[in-house]
């Protein structure tokens, strides 16, 4: 091999060797949004879209939608995962985190595709993360502007927080809060086994058990008036999952 050859060998190793350094350091930087929805078709394109602003990906779970939730979703930009049917938001963010699980990243964060959670916060849900200060940072709606919130909500939180630290021995403000970011330790960790709503205090009963760190944050409250299922029904079904946790090991 001549000398010429040599330094062309070289230089192509040398770029190749730059390449793969910039498609991990792209990985490793990687803030990856996941919605997991059902029914949403009139608001997840702009979630999307918003998302999109402070994330390198956005994955939406389609969990058994019957509209254009799926289509209005890929339309915006979202790799979309489909449940043929609605099975619950934990399975929805089982089937998250087990797709997380095989994709490098540096935070994920998980939002409600209905417009209430507000895609320009996602930079400061994450902060904590990328430093290194947490593994899970919850959005809290009861750190700041609690006075927006119905009164039933704030009772109704205040026993769910109260039998949530119970268990998880983890105190914070808004223990059902669907806005949160985690870090690839914290997914990895998150075996969850809850469908429904109890999911978000089974996420705080494993940070417990697992020793992960966890902060909150205040974040914006948004509500636009409509109620999709009874609160007062809702409150109790996820009372009565959240004791049935307390029992597992």
């Amino acid at each position: 091999m001549d000398a010429l050859s040599i330094k062309v060998k070289s230089v192509l190793n040398l770029l190749t060797g730059l390449v793969t350094q910039m498609e991990t350091n792209a990985q490793e930087s990687r803030i990856v949004a996941v919605i997991p929805c059902y029914n949403e078709q009139a608001t997840i394109g702009r979630v999307v879209l918003g998302a999109l602003r402070s994330a390198t990906d956005v994955i939406v779970i389609n969990d058994g939608s019957m509209d254009r939730t799926e289509e209005e979703a890929k339309r915006a930009g979202a790799l979309v995962i489909s449940h043929p049917k609605n099975r619950g938001k934990g399975a929805a963010l089982k089937t998250a985190f087990e797709y997380l699980k095989q994709m490098q990243f540096k935070a994920a964060v998980v939002m409600d595709g209905d417009g209430q959670h507000d895609p320009a916060e996602i930079t400061r849900l994450v902060e904590p993360i990328i430093k290194g200060d947490a593994d899970m940072v919850i959005g809290s709606r009861y750190l700041e502007g609690a006075d927006k919130i119905p009164f039933y909500r704030k009772i109704g939180q205040r026993v769910l927080n109260y039998v949530t630290y119970q268990v998880s021995k983890v105190r914070v403000s808004d223990s059902q809060s669907g806005y949160r970011s985690f870090s690839y330790r914290a997914v990895k960790e998150m075996e969850l086994k809850e469908k429904g709503f109890s999911v978000e205090s089974e996420m705080q009963i494993i940070a417990g058990r697992k020793d992960l760190k966890v902060v909150e944050i205040p974040i914006s409250t948004i509500y636009n008036g409509k109620v999709k299922r009874n609160p007062f029904a809702h409150g109790f079904n996820v009372l009565f999952r959240v004791l049935l946790l307390a029992g597992r090991d």
